[in-house]
């Protein structure tokens, strides 16, 4: 099949709508992740979103309407809760599952008497729907089981010779699906959301004015089948939502989420890097701070592409605290990951130290503010142990090799100007080993470059400067992002 690559354009989106008017498949963007539409009220086009994805059959797809009015040609029913809800948040990221009219095949709603309905804020989105003039079930434009397209490059790598177009459009701002709602109960009963997206339970009930809950499946972990990597729900189980019954989300890669302590789960996640690097296996780490949700949602999905476009073997990921949008988030990671999940527990912290005869007396300086300030931290002393004349290379590569072998976590190195030792510590495959003269350099070594190793002139740096420098170091959190693919690059040089 021939695949036309369509942009934004009034012109383009007119022969998309036209497509569609016509049975055709449509991916197109919205503010959550790409879709790929078809006529919801065809169910010879629907039954074409199936074959093109690999989808299951069961699986219900979201019909995507251009504005408000159109629910009423979907659903008879009209609650209280939902017009708030419609007032308060469409168009935008979410969904609300009612009893469907007639007019919406069963092979729409995965067999069920219930159509999940929303109204995307993405103008390209709302634009397509209103000029083909038929509502549009579109579930994600991607095969079945890989990760959610978030761009339109996504979409050309997995639909491309599959569908009848793709527009190609913004990257997603919000990255991860809509939050879906049941609201068959009416406003006699609380609305249930089945599955959990940037619209929070948090925002839901403020609008609503009381409490919505969260469908049991949502609290627990589910049993995993080895053979499908799909949750074990029972033949019989038909899925409300999307999310509910398949395997999603999935790299190719081995995933691996750890989940505890922060600064415990990084160290935990450093060590076992090097631990598998030093295997030979291509290791990709996705971490992210509980002030970064939002920033995790948009780019989760585009991460694990990455992984897999990179030939990653394995996945090794930090959880988010499981509330507001890290709940959301942790709900794709996990399934991302089949639920391999490992605990980790809050462990002293170990920092290695060397030097040479030139910074010895540095050396031994941090030593003694070490047991003093920081009796938690764990110092392992690597020598020299005098200022007898030795050879800086030593020192350096034997805190760099303590370090990426996961006997401590950070180092710290020091010779007369920092400069040699350094230099020795890079040697060592996945040190990032950073010289800081100043507090701002210390912060930056952190922040975007993850140093593992710090480096200390004992000759050029006041034992009292150099005890700042290290703890802005220690207490900067990595920035991530482009920056993690950047540290990524280093550790493969």
């Amino acid at each position: 099949m021939e695949t036309l690559i369509l942009t934004t354009s009034k012109e383009d989106i007119e022969k998309a709508a036209e497509i569609l008017r016509n049975g055709g498949l449509v991916a197109f963007p919205t503010e959550t992740v790409y879709g790929l539409g078809a006529n919801a009220l065809d169910p010879d086009a629907v039954k074409r979103v199936y074959l093109a994805k690999g989808r299951p059959s069961d699986n219900p797809m979201i019909v995507h309407i251009g504005e408000k009015e159109g629910l009423r040609d979907l659903t008879d029913m009209m609650t209280r809760d939902m017009e708030l809800l419609m007032e308060a948040i469409w168009p935008g990221p979410m969904t609300m599952v009612v009893p469907a009219r007639d007019i919406v095949p069963r092979v729409t709603t995965g067999g069920l008497d219930t159509v999940a309905v929303r109204m995307p804020s993405d103008e390209t989105a709302r634009q397509l729907i209103i000029r083909s003039g038929v509502p549009i079930a579109a579930p994600s434009a991607n095969l079945s089981g890989h990760p959610s397209p978030t761009t339109y490059r996504h979409c050309i790598d997995d639909l491309m010779g599959r569908v009848d177009a793709i527009i190609c459009g913004e990257d997603c701002q919000v990255g991860i699906e809509s939050t879906v709602i049941d609201m068959t109960g009416g406003d006699g009963k609380p609305p249930v959301i089945l599955r959990p997206g940037i619209v929070t339970a948090e925002r839901i009930s403020q609008v609503l004015g009381k409490e919505v809950s969260l469908d049991p499946s949502l609290l627990k972990r589910p049993e995993i089948d080895k053979n499908t990597g799909n949750p074990v729900t029972g033949q019989d189980f038909r899925p409300r939502s999307p999310g509910m019954k398949y395997k999603h989300y999935a790299p190719q890669a081995e995933m691996t989420i750890f989940r505890g302590p922060h600064e415990a789960v990084l160290r935990t996640i450093g060590k076992r890097r090097a631990e598998l690097e030093a295997r030979g296996l291509k290791v990709a780490v996705i971490t992210y701070s509980d002030s970064e949700q939002e920033t995790a949602a948009r780019q989760f999905f585009a991460r694990l592409r990455e992984c897999d476009k990179d030939g990653t073997d394995v996945i090794l990921a930090s959880a988010l605290k499981e509330e507001g949008v890290g709940f959301s988030v942790m709900n794709r990671m996990f399934k991302s990951a089949g639920y391999n999940i490992e605990e980790v527990k809050e462990e002293k912290m170990k920092i290695a130290i060397a030097s040479d005869h030139g910074g010895f007396g540095l050396k031994e300086n941090i030593r003694e503010y070490f047991a003093e300030k920081h009796p938690e931290i764990e110092m392992k002393d690597l020598g020299t142990y005098n200022e007898e004349s030795v050879d800086y290379p030593l020192f350096g590569k034997l805190c760099g090799e303590t370090v990426v072998t996961g006997a401590a976590d950070l180092g710290i190195v020091c010779c007369g100007t920092g400069i040699g030792i350094s230099i020795a510590a890079n040697k060592v495959k996945g040190v990032r080993c950073a010289l800081v003269t100043s507090v701002e350099m210390a912060h930056l070594a952190k922040e975007h470059n993850n140093a593992n190793v710090l480096a200390l002139g004992g000759r050029t740096t006041r034992p009292e400067a150099a005890f700042e420098m290290i703890e802005e170091w220690l207490t900067t959190e990595f920035a991530g992002g482009r920056h993690q693919r950047r540290t990524d690059l280093l550790d493969n040089m």
